[in-house]
């Protein structure tokens, strides 16, 4: 009776030490902790970073289209205008939606900055002239009156 005494004594001792389940509790909780630091990490990152959403902007093809390389630069002036009339203006980080009546100043503000003067203008291909007189009257009451009308993209020939 005394080897199964013995036996028995092992097995409870096993029961009550359980190592693996401490080490096991330790694993799951070092994970939670860096789980929730690389969350809040993304979190405070994506929130300051602007969303950049794309834009419905149609435009038309052309056989002849000539490029713009100033267009690409990082302080270019650009605007789009979509066929519903809104108006986009390029910030830098993202396009944003102004109203006509702020346009003069962002621009004023642009070319305070080091801008050249000549402003680049992507009309969709629905758009009515009626939404784009007053963008362009706007973009010269700002003090910018080189206008360019990006009308169409590049498409090669089939």
């Amino acid at each position: 009776m005394r080897i199964a005494d013995r036996l028995q004594r092992r097995v409870r001792a096993r029961r009550k030490c359980q190592p693996l389940l401490v080490v096991g509790v330790a694993l799951e909780t070092a994970m939670a902790g860096s789980m929730l630091t690389l969350l809040i990490i993304l979190m405070v990152v994506v929130g300051f970073r602007p969303y950049r959403f794309t834009i419905p902007l149609e435009l038309n093809p052309t056989d002849h289209a000539v490029l713009f390389r100033a267009a690409t630069r990082e302080d270019a002036i650009r605007m789009l205008i979509t066929r519903d009339g809104a108006l986009y203006y390029d910030s830098g980080v993202g396009y944003l939606e102004i109203r006509v009546a702020d346009m003069a100043d962002h621009e004023r503000k642009k070319v305070r900055e080091g801008s050249e003067r000549r402003a680049y203008l992507m009309v969709d291909q629905r758009a009515h002239y009626g939404d784009v007189k007053p963008v362009i009257d706007a973009i010269r009451d700002g003090g910018v009156w080189n206008v360019s009308l990006v009308l169409g993209v590049h498409e090669p020939m089939r």
